[in-house]
């Protein structure tokens, strides 16, 4: 019953004073205090607001929804995320090359796949607290430059031991480092009634690259070699630390006073508990697919394991490129719930895969993640000022990524 909660109430906060319109803001708020009021007009304000962020949710309405989302620098985003993207994303066959070259038990596989989202987690209170401060792109630049050394380290990998913790350490701080910032990027590129489908769009290719990494990488390496995989990750990895550079930053005005907010206080903001606790549990679903559907595949006699993530990135892609408003306007929690609910089914396809196949079992996963990570990123987003947005984005992000590296932690040893 946690999700029906979170529309149930509506805050709100004054922008900062030294904004030109001084007004306030509604945001979806599911465990606020009930609002004390001392005026009528205050009571008839925030009945209005209400009625506008309504609409704002359900429908990109307003004068900026004809605004192109495609501008320039958003499409020059998108191709730095690919980049990094395909990188990143070929870690994901990493259990295979552990199972079959280095011979690896699944305790081994969960915790090797655990240990990258464990320091990915760990490293979102230094992001958070520092993306707005600092600019998005030196974070950027400064995680694809780390992943590339990581990659790059992988060439030097032949038994399990502890440079494999090592590289995936680095890898998950080098990945928090690149995706929190690109991603708030994006946020700031973007219309704000055209949010919700910049974070699908921008998904999108980031998933895109998690079928053609693996893709890439299980033929690569059939043909010649993992080190060969090993050393194209890093180049691109290289690639995409040079052509963040390029990006334009929109600096966001300081608060009055100069004081930031900290990450914190942003987590105990009205409204970001609920979110950040169901994107954990999101994630510690996630993660259990992910980790551990090659060992199980190939316990089962399926060799070719990455048509599961080819599944994934199709369905997920394709719903966001022809529903990627939806969530704009139908109202974004309506659709986290919907698609929460259809959630259910991906877990039970990997049960019966002998009957639904990697494929069907990986079309179903892309389809309800592809469309409610973004929602639910998006009801995050407004819940904070501009200046505030890589603390957001870091604490959603941070949440999924923890229960994500809670359940390879944890179940490995449930699958003994």
């Amino acid at each position: 019953m946690l999700l029906p909660a979170i529309g149930g109430k509506v805050a709100h906060r004054e922008h900062h004073p030294g904004n030109i319109a001084r007004h306030h803001t509604a945001v979806l708020s599911p465990l606020a205090p009930a609002i004390s009021v001392t005026a009528a007009s205050t009571n008839r304000r925030c009945a209005n607001n209400r009625r506008a962020l309504m609409v704002v949710l359900q429908s990109p309405s307003g004068p900026e929804s004809g605004v192109s989302l495609f501008s320039a620098q958003f499409v020059l985003l998108l191709a730095v995320t690919t980049l990094f993207g395909l990188s990143f994303s070929t870690y994901f066959l990493l259990p295979k090359f552990l199972a079959v070259e280095l011979v690896a038990d699944p305790v081994t596989i969960g915790s090797v796949t655990t240990i990258f989202w464990l320091a990915s987690a760990l490293t979102v209170p230094f992001v958070g607290g520092q993306i707005d401060r600092r600019g998005r792109k030196v974070f950027a630049a400064a995680g694809g430059l780390i992943l590339a050394l990581s990659c790059a380290g992988f060439l030097w990998v032949d038994s399990v031991g502890p440079l494999i913790w090592a590289l995936r350490i680095l890898q998950g701080i080098g990945f928090t480092l690149f995706y929190v910032a690109v991603a708030t990027l994006a946020t700031d590129l973007s219309p704000p009634a055209r949010l919700g489908q910049a974070l699908g769009i921008f998904g999108a290719v980031m998933i895109f690259t998690n079928a053609v990494g693996p893709a890439f990488a299980e033929w690569t390496s059939e043909h010649f070699g993992w080190r060969t995989v090993f050393a194209a990750t890093a180049v691109t990895s290289v690639l995409a630390a040079v052509f963040s550079r390029l990006i334009h930053e929109q600096r966001h005005a300081p608060p009055a006073g100069g004081q930031h907010t900290s990450l914190l206080a942003v987590l105990r903001r009205p409204g970001m508990q609920p979110v950040t606790i169901v994107s954990a549990m999101v994630g510690w679903a996630f993660g259990t697919l992910f980790t551990f559907y090659q060992p199980w595949a190939l316990s089962l006699g399926i060799k070719k394991v990455a048509i599961y993530l080819v599944a994934y990135a199709v369905a997920a892609v394709s719903v966001r490129v022809l529903c990627g408003d939806l969530a704009d306007r139908l109202g974004r929690l309506r659709v986290v719930r919907a698609m929460l609910l259809i959630y259910v089914l991906a877990p039970l396809a990997l049960i019966w895969l002998d009957y639904f196949g990697l494929f069907i079992a990986g079309a179903v996963l892309g389809l309800t993640q592809g469309i409610y990570y973004p929602a639910l990123n998006a009801v995050a987003i407004d819940l904070a000022t501009p200046a505030e947005r890589g603390k957001v984005m870091a604490a959603y992000n941070g949440a999924f990524n923890l229960g994500l590296s809670a359940a390879g932690l944890v179940l490995g040893h449930v699958v003994i």
